[in-house]
């Protein structure tokens, strides 16, 4: 994948889409990375761009750093417009989280990750799961097989403990 600025961009679109270039509409395309010196600046690829090439976009929106990672890891589809019509001139303005395939895995990375349900919470895998009763405050798993290690101590504790 070639890196290209700004000003570069004309001689890495795709010839079909030259005829476009005049009449430049927004775009769908994906965000690639973050640029590294500047906060404000991204590489994208977009529909019309020589394949396997990127261009660098002003970001047109306030996107917080975590979601535009998202969008990276994710390769979530955005939408480019294009600064007064001029395809060198690209600019992020929308992240549409709710395309993601459904192949595709989710990544969450944060310091901290708080997910609060009022009733209930249940996370699920095929046909395992830990379900989270805010109603009662007990915290049940299903599993064929459950696994427990520590490398240091291991303490359960309770009122009453019932094994089997």
């Amino acid at each position: 994948m070639q890196l290209t600025n700004s000003i570069e961009v004309t001689g890495a679109i795709d010839e079909n889409s030259q005829a476009e270039s005049l009449a430049c509409v927004p775009r769908f395309g994906k965000v690639i990375s973050l640029h590294p010196t500047m906060p404000d600046r991204i590489y994208v690829e977009f529909d019309g761009l020589a394949t396997g090439r990127t261009a660098l976009a002003k970001i047109g929106r306030l996107f917080r750093k975590s979601e535009l990672e998202f969008a990276i890891e994710s390769g979530l589809t955005c939408r480019i417009e294009f600064l007064n019509g001029d395809i060198t001139l690209p600019v992020l303005t929308d992240i549409f989280f709710s395309l993601l395939a459904d192949d595709q895995p989710v990544i969450l990375r944060a310091k901290s990750l708080i997910i609060e349900a009022e009733n209930e919470l249940i996370v699920r895998s095929g046909a395992t799961q830990t379900k989270y009763s805010g109603r009662d405050g007990r915290v049940t798993t299903q599993a064929k097989y459950i696994t427990s290690q520590a490398e240091k101590a291991q303490k359960i504790q309770g009122s009453t403990i019932a094994v089997n």
